[in-house]
């Protein structure tokens, strides 16, 4: 059994999630996986990975009735929140995975893209 790093397994404990014992490889979809999926789901964010995951507006609606042109855009707290989020869980992910794995989903950027890469890689 391979244990991750002493570093990646306090980074992932930060941040709520319990590390793998074992990095995805080819032949261990199914109980990578498992892991996976309780860590998400324990840290209360297993909806990252769902093929539907879009963040909230990026900005606010304008207050009161009309926009000027000269009033900026305000950016939404709760969409810099769900991008954070989303980033700390495809980090999670991305740390999970053996060197083979990785290299293939490398161009992903969100949470959902790598669990669908993943396991489209997997695909029996």
């Amino acid at each position: 059994m391979v244990f991750p790093s002493s570093s990646t397994a306090l980074v992932a404990i930060s941040l709520g999630f319990l590390p793998v014992t074992e990095k995805l490889t080819r032949s261990n979809h199914a109980m990578w996986q498992a892991q996976v999926l309780s860590a998400l789901r324990g840290a209360q964010a297993e909806h990252f990975i769902d093929p539907t995951a879009r963040p909230p507006e990026k900005y606010l609606a304008p207050k009161g009735d009309k926009k000027t042109d000269d009033e900026p855009p305000v950016v939404n707290p709760e969409y810099e929140k769900w991008v954070a989020k989303d980033q700390q869980v495809l980090s999670y992910l991305l740390t999970s995975l053996s060197r083979e794995i990785d290299s293939q989903v490398t161009t992903v950027t969100t949470a959902a893209s790598a669990w669908a890469a993943i396991g489209t890689l997997h695909v029996s």
